[in-house]
């Protein structure tokens, strides 16, 4: 029979020995913590944020210490002390304020230690060197005249002191971005900006902003004057053929309305969301253009065309006697013969053909320098993206594509994340006074 008691002490010492083994070993790991940050660093500017993702997979983290060292002399920046074991990993956010810490401007090295609750109190330093950098960016302007049209382009021209991460205009809280336009020791920068098309406000932020690579920022305004002007109110009364030859094509497009809602129901959703979304799809497209002026002499305008709307009418929808809806035209609308040749207004690269919701059979083409014009409501697309396209070039034919309701086309001028008047852009006086003098004549 086997003896149980004989085996009793033994068998708890090896079980404290091995306890003991356990925690000794644990205690006294020797796997260091891991530090990094949560985004590249080579600038601190006035203020910079900081993540550092610190991790360890044994006891735990017990502090992580940040530290600046510039001409032998260590500063503390942050000194974050975890109380109990276990802590694993932590993403802690940091603030360095060079001003705070009497930092220079110029070299240093940035220091991150992580220390682990283990008994051999395990650290990881991570060194970086980094430049202190306070001073924003100068901003020196060479266009001085910027009259404004509602719904029009302006075109500024400036020099910066130094290179910068990103440099453009902002019209309120739209960012326009910036094109270098010269090779020299101190660059020109070009940016195309539009105005809203109905009456901005008198307090309307308009100015240049530059952001370096520490962060720093400077907002310069723009000396301007913004025109009056006034836009075309006009009624579109929609009728029941009108819904029930152009409302089934647009179900597949509008998941989000019911199967069994009315064709009335499904033209509100088309004209005011769907286009809502179909703007920002064109945002998205003309998001990237060339860095360099492509088009040549003024814009053409489809030629032997009548215009059937302006640019900026205000659309309201009535049907059977009551208004259902509103909308604001964003383009010209041009009708000749049916399935009328449409040429390129310009010189440029063809960015999409395809289509667009509520505008049909689309083709876009970049001009340069944010420029992009916009071609709606084609029966037939003779043009690929991608391709290089020159002033009067053939690209389609018109047609009653999307929500159109005849024959016509209806053509855009976009800069930047808006749709502008291209009447502008028709006008050589206009385009030389307001465009071409300004890049031509910078010092």
């Amino acid at each position: 029979m086997f003896n149980y008691s004989r085996w009793t002490l033994p068998l708890a010492i090896l079980v404290v020995i091995v306890a003991g083994l356990w925690a000794l070993f644990t205690c006294l790991e020797g796997k260091k913590p891991s530090v990094r940050l949560g985004q590249d660093i080579a600038f601190i500017g006035t203020r910079t944020d900081l993540t550092l993702a610190c991790s360890d997979t044994g006891q735990g983290l017990r502090t992580i210490q940040a530290r600046i060292l510039q001409k032998g002399q260590r500063r503390l920046v942050a000194d974050l002390a975890f109380p109990e074991r276990g802590l694993h990993h932590t993403n802690a956010v940091i603030t360095i304020d060079p001003g705070a810490l009497k930092l220079e401007e110029g070299n240093a090295d940035l220091e991150i230690t992580a220390v682990d609750y283990s008994l051999r109190k395990n650290c990881t330093t991570l060194s970086l060197p980094v430049t202190i950098d306070r001073t924003p960016p100068q901003i020196f302007p060479v266009s001085s005249s910027h009259y404004i049209n509602p719904g029009g382009s302006c075109l500024t021209v400036y020099r910066l002191s130094e290179s910068v991460a990103e440099n453009g205009v902002l019209v309120d809280e739209t960012f326009f971005p910036a094109y270098k336009v010269s090779e020299e020791e101190t660059p020109l920068f070009a940016v195309l900006f539009a105005l809203p098309p109905h009456q901005p406000g008198k307090n309307m932020k308009i100015g240049i902003v530059a952001r370096d690579f520490a962060g720093n920022e400077m907002f310069s305004s723009i000396p301007h004057h913004i025109r009056v002007k006034k836009f075309r109110n006009d009624t579109m009364r929609i009728g029941k053929s009108f819904l029930e030859n152009k409302m089934p094509e647009f179900r597949h497009l509008c998941p989000a309305v019911k199967e069994d809602a009315s064709l009335r129901d499904l033209f509100v959703y088309v004209n005011e969301t769907l286009r809502k979304k179909n703007l920002e799809e064109v945002i998205g497209i003309c998001a990237q253009s060339r860095p360099q002026q492509l088009w040549e002499k003024p814009f053409l305008r489809m030629s032997n065309a009548a215009t059937m709307a302006t640019f900026g009418d205000k659309r309201t929808y009535v049907f059977e006697g009551k208004k259902i809806s509103s909308s604001t035209h964003l383009g010209i609308d041009l009708a000749s013969t049916v399935n009328a040749p449409i040429e390129a207004s310009n010189s440029g690269i063809v960015v999409y053909c395809g289509n667009i919701g509520i505008y049909g059979n689309t083709v876009i083409i970049d001009h340069g320098l944010g420029l992009f014009s916009f071609y709606a409501h084609l029966s037939f697309i003779s043009v690929e993206k991608g391709e290089s396209v020159t002033r009067g070039q053939p690209i389609g034919k018109s047609g009653m594509s999307g929500l159109a309701g005849g024959d016509h086309l209806h053509f855009g001028i976009f800069v930047g994340k808006r749709f502008v008047n291209p009447q502008e852009w028709w006008d050589p006086h206009w385009i030389k006074d307001n465009i071409t003098k300004k890049i031509d004549l910078a010092p």
